[in-house]
Order: structure tokens, then C-alpha cells, then sequence
């Protein structure tokens, strides 16, 4: 990992933060039969991992010192998006199902003054489930290391050190009590007809009361690694695309002898 952030990372931020509802759209693609069924979903970022910002509300606080640019938001592993993705957790796992975890997000920010017009980011990456008990016994080795290679500490080095427990309990405790208790409803997706399976819908979890070990087991925390980041602003009209130098966007697209490099990333622009 680069000791700086990414190039796109600022200005990605500053946009988001101007958002009433942090919300992006994420495109996955599912297999069946030999079929491949795209699927879209609206979902909200919940910042870069190791980046959780201080949350009054939360009484589990995450690392500090720490950034990374992975973009991260939160799901349940009995929905179908954890099905679309392979079924799988953690960066070594192969999926059984001939899935693939390459998605698309997308960010549309809209102009103050014409909401027909605004800014939208489009980023390309491996989309990963993080197992919920990285460091326990018999945790995720691979998906540790290869997490700690990514982050990076603000006074240098790497993710050594970085409480992977700590900051999974950080990311449940940041949501709101309804939306933490919804981890512990029944199947989501099954009919109502068959009842709660002894569970207690629309049940919220208070802000001192992270320890609900059916909400906790349902509850992962997902990253997306970005290999590709576009950005296209109608004001201009300007277009950028970033990618990773010597990776395998820059030399299909063709874009090794154009643009500029900074750090990991080369920055080209491109007609609208």
C-alpha cells in the first residue's frame, strides 16, 4: 500500500460529505444455471475502513491512527447480496457457485442549484466479506495480513497492531438501534406466512446493549478494494478515470503512455 492516500480519496470524501444520506449504488452479478442475472441495490457507505469517524452514540470506538482506501459498508450474511457475492468470506475463499465478487458502485452528487445536474463516481473493485472473528482462534490469517497490508497508521507503517474484533464491534455499534436490532429478525426475505422462527422482529438493540450475539453472528462488515475510479462532473463537463499503475485496468484500457502518476494511481482525463 502507497504511504499516501489515494489520488480520487479527498475529493471522493468532500463529495460524500456534502450528501443529506450518504447513499451509493451497488452492482453485483449473480450466476444460476449458467445464467447471469445483474443485480442493483442502494446501500449507505459507511467511510473507508479504519477510518470510523467518533460517534457520540457508539460506545464501542474503533482503531485511531489508521486510514486505508477501501470504501466500506455493512450487510447481513443471510440476505441476498451475501448470496451474489459467492456466499464466501474473506479475500481467500473461492466461491462454490461460479460467482464473481467484482462490483460496481456508483455515487450521484447533485447540484445545490439544479438537482438535474450534479457529480457521479463510478468505482470498480473485489468486493470482500470480512469473516466476524478475524483474530480468534483459527481466525482469518489471509484475510489479516492482507487487510494490515492495506492500511496504513498516520505515523507510518502498515496495519500491524490494528484490533480487527475492535473495529468489527465499532462498525455494528455506529448503526442506529433499529437497524442493529434488524440483525436479529427472522430470514430475511422469507415469507411472513412462516412465522418468526422464535426471533423478535423490529426489535431495537439500545447503544449499550452491543453483546447481542444473534445480531453479532448475522452482522459482517464488507469492503470493496477499488481498481478502477471514474468521476464525471456535467458542470464542466470534466471526466477523470483513475487507475492503478501496471494493473490490468491501465493496460486494457490502454492508458499506460497518458496522464499522470501520483503514487499508486495514474490520473488520465477523458471526454465526457
Amino acid at each position: 500500500m502507497s504511504l499516501s492516500p489515494a489520488s480520487w480519496k479527498q475529493a471522493l470524501i468532500s463529495h460524500i460529505q456534502s450528501l443529506a444520506c450518504p447513499t451509493f449504488t451497488l452492482a453485483t452479478a449473480s450466476i444460476s444455471g449458467g445464467t447471469v442475472s445483474p443485480h442493483v441495490r442502494t446501500l449507505i457507505y459507511r467511510g473507508f475502513y479504519g477510518e470510523l469517524p467518533p460517534n457520540k452514540y457508539n460506545p464501542q470506538p474503533g482503531n485511531t491512527g489508521y486510514s486505508s482506501d477501501l470504501i466500506t459498508f455493512t450487510t447481513d450474511k443471510r440476505m441476498e447480496k451475501f448470496k451474489d457475492l459467492g456466499e464466501v468470506e474473506g479475500v481467500s475463499a473461492t466461491s462454490s457457485t461460479g460467482a464473481t465478487n467484482n462490483v460496481e458502485a456508483c455515487f450521484w452528487i447533485p447540484s445545490k442549484e439544479n438537482p438535474m445536474i450534479g457529480k457521479q463516481w463510478r468505482i470498480r473493485g473485489r468486493c470482500f466479506v470480512l469473516p466476524r472473528d478475524i483474530d480468534g482462534a483459527g481466525g482469518d490469517t489471509t484475510t489479516k495480513r492482507w487487510l494490515a497490508e492495506r492500511l496504513r497508521r498516520n505515523e507510518g507503517g502498515n496495519g500491524e497492531g490494528f484490533d480487527f474484533g475492535r473495529e468489527y464491534k465499532a462498525h455494528f455499534g455506529n448503526l442506529s438501534p433499529v437497524l442493529r436490532g434488524s440483525f436479529r429478525n427472522p430470514l430475511p426475505g422469507a415469507p411472513k406466512e412462516l412465522g418468526t422462527g422464535g426471533l423478535t422482529p423490529k426489535s431495537p438493540i439500545g447503544d449499550e446493549e452491543l453483546n447481542q450475539e444473534v445480531a453479532l453472528d448475522n452482522f459482517r462488515v464488507v469492503v470493496i478494494e477499488p481498481t478502477r475510479v471514474e468521476y464525471l462532473n456535467l458542470d464542466g463537463p470534466l471526466k477523470l478515470v483513475w487507475v492503478p499503475v501496471g494493473g490490468e485496468a491501465e493496460k486494457s484500457e490502454m492508458l499506460g503512455k497518458f496522464g499522470k502518476v501520483d503514487g499508486d494511481w495514474r490520473e488520465v482525463e477523458v471526454w465526457p
